[in-house]
């Protein structure tokens, strides 16, 4: 997603179309082969995909590449991004936080009542 962003911001749309067209391609002859000609199912179907994904990744990177962007760099921010970064989320954070503790509280007190009271409360 952040290389898709990236080429777009540069106005650059054939690069993620080109990985998009690839991933489906592959995925769906990857889900045809594993699936229905070697009897892999479920199992097939999650390779097909994680292979198309990795494929996808790599043209998208290979895209900004080519624009000048080193796809590759890796950068740690700094103390000021970061507080800036966690400054931005700490509302999302609390608010995921709290929903979870509070669904977290509601099935904890809803199994311990045991199965009888549960049921009779459905």
């Amino acid at each position: 997603l952040v290389a898709q962003s990236a080429s777009l911001g540069m106005k650059n749309s054939w690069g993620p179309l080109k990985a998009l067209a690839a991933a489906t391609i592959i995925n769906g002859l990857g889900d045809t082969i594993l699936c229905l000609f070697l009897g892999q199912g479920i199992a097939g179907a999650a390779w097909a995909t994680t292979a198309s994904q990795i494929v996808s990744a790599y043209m998208m990177m290979d895209s900004l590449n080519k624009e000048g962007y080193n796809a590759y760099s890796f950068a740690i921010p700094s103390p000021q991004e970061l507080w800036k970064i966690s400054a931005l989320a700490a509302p999302v954070f609390i608010s995921i936080f709290s929903k979870i503790a509070f669904y977290s509280f509601i099935i904890y007190c809803a199994t311990s009542m045991g199965t009888h009271v549960l049921a009779a409360h459905q």
